[in-house]
């Protein structure tokens, strides 16, 4: 069933809807197939959503264009760095799994404050930060908010926006890419006209505002059947955990973390050793390395609703990673730029598994778990990316170990690809 234009349990969603003639409205679109109006009466939820987009990424791309100016301050070495480039990924897998088992607490509203908060806060306060340590611990608290609501954006996408779900996944994957260009372009430029910590600590007052919507959300519809615990049917989880479907996009996923997190951290540096580019070109080529995200956004959630079979996309995906890791690796010093564009590409597959959430899903339930789950083992399985980066590289300046690495790691989602080329549900019960 195609739920972008009929979700599910229609009738269920008639009485379920606020008692006013607004959500009647909204309540009989949906049953007829008429979509209802993007944002009419639902602008708190989408300021809500876009918000928290805006800040989603700045505290990882703010950070490796100025860390030259930071370690001043701050004692990092080669390997406290790679830990740091580890800390997003890892924080973001630990952050994914407990994220199911605290929205059925609390709901999903409520736990995306939480995630706002943390983002936001963490960020500032790692700016205050004397020594590796207490850098390292905000930068925990910033990437758990980060990883948590990571996991809440699908199902809150798939429960607020059910007439909308390719719409408004391109809304916040766009944003969500545009908040690791702008701190990736604008972090030199800032710390040259201020310095280091207004640099990296003022992106988090977005995270902080992003909190009010959701809260608006909670106030308006208290006492409402919209402010739930998210309750698992039985079996649910099982049946997620047990999906080859599941496994298939936690794999593509796995290595889009993998790749992404690897370049954040050392992108720059691979650029300034190997290409001679100063910080602030090294700093322009990764948020062109980001950027090029940006227009994957608009048009892979259709993509993903219209196509049977996955695979295309996947070896797609795939194959920039390889062509771009080989530029980089064989002919740093020859179209630089055309070798991060083709790099950059790849982390579509973070896209395409996002999207897929509430398509290969049945139920708000399933949507959870299964975000939980592609998140949460995903960023564990790409968070060793950048630490093995800095290992190879503290054992050899030549990068060839670093790229073969990059290169065969490259080559997986066509596994995920290959399982994927069928449309099913993950959680809805298997024949026995």
């Amino acid at each position: 069933m195609n739920n972008e234009r009929r979700p599910r349990s229609n009738c269920a969603r008639l009485f379920k809807t606020p008692g006013s003639s607004r959500g009647l409205l909204r309540a009989v679109n949906t049953i007829v197939g008429a979509p209802a109006p993007l944002i009419r009466g639902r602008l708190l939820t989408f300021a809500g959503i876009f918000l928290v987009s805006a800040g989603l990424r700045a505290a990882v791309t703010s950070v490796s264009p100025i860390m030259a100016s930071i370690e001043k301050d701050v004692a990092f070495t080669p390997f406290t760095v790679g830990l740091l480039g580890m800390m997003a990924p890892l924080t973001f897998a630990v952050a994914g799994s407990l994220t199911p088992l605290v929205a059925r607490r609390i709901g999903l509203e409520w736990s995306m404050v939480v995630a706002a908060l943390f983002m936001g806060l963490g960020q500032i306060l790692r700016a205050t930060s004397t020594d590796p340590t207490g850098f390292l611990g905000w930068t925990i608290v910033a990437m758990a908010g980060i990883g948590a609501a990571n996991v809440l954006l699908p199902p809150l996408v798939k429960r607020f926006f059910p007439d909308r779900i390719s719409t408004m996944s391109s809304v916040y994957i766009v944003v969500a890419v545009a908040s690791s260009i702008v701190p990736a372009y604008f972090a030199v430029p800032l710390q040259q006209a201020t310095d280091w910590r207004i640099s990296i600590g003022s992106w988090g007052l977005i995270a902080v505002i992003a909190a009010v919507p959701w809260l608006g959300t909670l106030y308006r519809e208290r006492g409402s059947d919209l402010t739930y615990a998210v309750a698992h049917a039985p079996g649910v989880a099982k049946r997620v955990w047990t999906s080859p479907t599941s496994w298939a996009m936690t794999l593509g996923f796995a290595v889009a973390a993998f790749q992404t997190y690897a370049m954040f951290a050392w992108l720059p540096v691979i650029l300034q050793e190997r290409s001679g580019l100063t910080d602030t070109e090294s700093g322009i080529m990764l948020a062109v390395y980001a950027a090029m995200a940006l227009p994957m956004g608009f048009f892979i959630p259709r993509l993903i609703r219209r196509l049977e079979n996955l695979f295309g996309m996947f070896a797609a995906a795939s194959a920039f990673f390889v062509i771009g890791d080989l530029g980089l690796w064989l002919l740093p010093d020859t179209v630089t730029w055309l070798w991060v564009v083709l790099a950059g590409v790849g982390p579509a597959l973070f896209s395409m598994n996002l999207v897929m959430i509430a398509y290969r899903t049945a139920t708000q339930a399933g949507a959870v778990v299964l975000s939980g789950m592609v998140q949460g083992v995903g960023y564990a399985l790409g968070a060793v990316g950048p630490l093995l980066i800095g290992i190879l590289h503290g054992a050899s300046n030549d990068w060839s170990g670093e790229f073969a690495l990059l290169v065969g790691v490259g080559l997986l989602p066509l596994i995920s690809g290959f399982i994927l080329r069928r449309k099913s549900t993950v959680d809805e019960p298997r024949p026995s």
